[in-house]
């Protein structure tokens, strides 16, 4: 029984390489088949260069886009920069008005000193 089996399995395999032996003549033999061959040809070409055509839009728009971050991307570092400096210099700023009321603070007192000193000495 399963010598049979396989004597099936043969038969079909030698029809259907006897088929796709008929099919490879057909294209290579017949102008029909030269034909086939050259439309197909054309479209696998056409598809080809579709889809290169598709490949390099979207490589162009990704391009973009990553330029596109890139640049956001450099002016908002730009804009926190100056808005640091800003900071800085006004910082700076207040700590030099601090500093110089502590040393108008500290002179007045050393004044008042002074004159506690002359007041103590005169008397």
């Amino acid at each position: 029984m399963h010598h049979n089996s396989e004597s099936n399995n043969s038969g079909w395999i030698f029809l259907a390489g006897l088929a796709t032996g008929a099919a490879v003549g057909y294209l290579i033999n017949t102008d029909k088949g030269r034909q086939l061959r050259s439309e197909a040809a054309s479209k696998a070409s056409e598809y080809g260069t579709q889809a290169s055509t598709y490949a390099q839009e979207k490589f162009s728009s990704a391009a973009s886009t990553v330029s596109d971050i890139l640049e956001k991307g450099k002016a908002y570092a730009s804009e926190v920069s100056t808005k640091l400096q800003e900071r800085i210099k006004s910082g700076a700023q207040v700590a030099q008005e601090e500093v110089k009321e502590t040393e108008n603070a500290f002179q007045r007192g050393a004044n008042r000193a002074k004159a506690h000193m002359q007041d103590i000495s005169a008397s």
